[in-house]
């Protein structure tokens, strides 16, 4: 597994966390005061969620069998998506 690979493995990771972060805050928030507009985001949040860990696991897999072309392809990909994500996080105010 080269260098780009496992950057994409750690850029995924990140975006799991960040996922996960919105997740447990939102379900928290929904269970404290039963706000119905919470459901949504709770729904988007998991989707993502389980989206990223299975880019993890897909990436490894990818990993063994392909070079670091597709694996740089991939990393650019990955680090546009996580600034959509950072700037998501900071949206939600979290």
């Amino acid at each position: 597994m080269g260098p780009f690979w496992i950057a994409n493995l750690i850029v995924m990771s990140v975006s799991v966390m960040i996922f996960a972060i919105i997740l447990v805050s939102y379900v928290k928030s929904y269970l404290k005061f039963k706000a119905g507009s919470f459901g949504n985001i709770i729904a988007f949040s998991s989707i993502l969620l389980m989206q990223g860990v299975i880019a993890i696991i897909i990436y490894y897999s990818l990993s063994l069998h392909f070079g670091s072309g597709l694996a740089f392809l991939l990393l650019a990909i990955n680090i546009i998506s996580l600034s959509g994500y950072i700037v998501l996080y900071k949206a939600l105010e979290i």
